[in-house]
């Protein structure tokens, strides 16, 4: 047996699971133009099986929160995380559509899979301390997001993409694989008061789509969707930034979305979600808009300026919509009597459906139009989340 952790460490333990899971899966976002070379497709093809993601999404979504609530997190976590790394060398390395499309169904499963067992160990971690602490570990998590930009950033035309993900994969592996053996009983264990075998008809048993909660979390979370897929290779490709410069917009995205997740808890006591929910989406929105809208305004050649314009556009959108999601993750866990784990899945269904459909809409509105074009429809759904505020007004 090992030894009980205290708060504080078993707090330590769980940052750095969202801050490693975060740094892994993020590695090779900013090198996306490398990626879409290696397999030699258009825009189009390029998001299409990126969209393709969402089978294994959906699959894990709709079955591992069960499973973690009848056996615990610890199996589901090692299994998803060594299916994660090894998916994610498959992604960098083949030049096959085929094997690339099989690796990307697998690690979006692998995941769901993660995503759903830290959160709802967050959650757990939450109810047993009275602390709110599922923004700071979001905050984690863009931290992760954020170093990691970073590294790829500066291994552009160093190293080459595939030593890079091999090894980065590899050693987060076992750093992941270590923080889960140090949490240990301390993770969720299997709910022995109800029966254990599980059944398929439990993936449908009590599933409830709350409309409020995920139309605001699909409007809140897609613009970091956009971000992640196609601020790389919109920079690079459709501005003409070819250095490693090009993933500057999306490092400070990135950046300001770790300040406001770190940092929004002092206005919490100031002001009321709803009212920050409206504003933070808001400016996030129309900052966001008006970057795109610019770089179709100003001359070409004009490259420095065009990559200010984009820098303070996506600075300001990562800061509004930073704090969306996560207070989205924590009103849904509330509305709800199911298990953490069951309501992170459940909503996660819904949204994956809503993304996989979006993410084909922005891929084929790119390769019919231009990114340009396609990057206006994220700004404006976030522009709808006010509408959706209305799920905070409880007192």
């Amino acid at each position: 047996m090992s030894k009980p952790l205290s708060v504080s460490r078993e707090l330590n333990y769980l940052k750095a699971l969202f801050f490693l899971f975060s740094f892994l899966i993020m590695s090779w976002v900013p090198r996306f133009p490398e990626v879409k070379a290696n397999l030699g497709i258009s825009n189009g093809e390029f998001g299409s099986i990126i969209s393709s993601s969402a089978v294994g999404g959906i699959i894990s979504l709709l079955t591992v929160g069960h499973l973690v609530h009848n056996y615990g997190a610890k199996p589901i976590m090692r299994i998803s995380a060594v299916s994660m790394a090894f998916s994610l060398i498959l992604l960098s390395t083949t030049q096959s559509s085929l094997v690339f499309l099989i690796s990307n169904i697998i690690q979006a499963g692998a995941i769901a899979a993660f995503h759903i067992c830290i959160n709802a160990q967050g959650f757990n971690f939450q109810e047993r301390t009275k602390g709110n602490v599922i923004t700071l570990l979001s905050g984690f998590w863009s931290s992760g997001a954020l170093v990691t930009a970073v590294v790829s950033g500066l291994l552009i035309n160093r190293i080459s993409l595939q030593g890079h993900i091999i090894v980065l994969s590899l050693v987060i592996l076992l750093a992941i694989l270590y923080v889960i053996s140090a949490m240990n009983q301390h993770l969720l264990q299997p709910n022995f008061d109800v029966e254990t075998d599980y059944k398929i008809s439990d993936i449908f048993r009590g599933f409830r789509i709350d409309g409020l909660v995920s139309g605001a979390l699909f409007c809140a979370v897609f613009l970091e969707f956009a971000v992640s897929d196609w601020a790389a290779i919109f920079v690079k490709e459709d501005i003409g930034i070819k250095s490693g410069l090009h993933t500057l917009p999306y490092i400070l995205f990135i950046f300001t979305m770790i300040i406001g997740r770190l940092s929004v808890h002092f206005l919490f006591s100031r002001f009321s979600i709803q009212s920050l929910m409206k504003i933070g989406s808001t400016v996030s929105g129309i900052s966001f808009l008006l970057g795109i809208l610019a770089t179709r305004v100003v001359a070409p050649e004009s490259k420095t300026l065009l990559i200010v314009i984009l820098s303070i556009s996506f600075t300001i959108a990562g800061l509004g919509s930073s704090f969306l999601v996560p207070s989205v993750m924590n009103i849904a866990n509330s509305r709800s009597s199911s298990p953490a784990s069951v309501v992170i899945g459940q909503i996660g269904v819904i949204n994956n459906i809503a993304i996989f459909i979006m993410r084909l809409i922005i891929a084929w509105t790119a390769q019919a139009f231009s990114l340009s074009v396609a990057l206006i429809i994220p700004a404006l759904l976030i522009l709808t989340v006010p509408y959706f505020s209305k799920i905070f007004k409880r007192d």
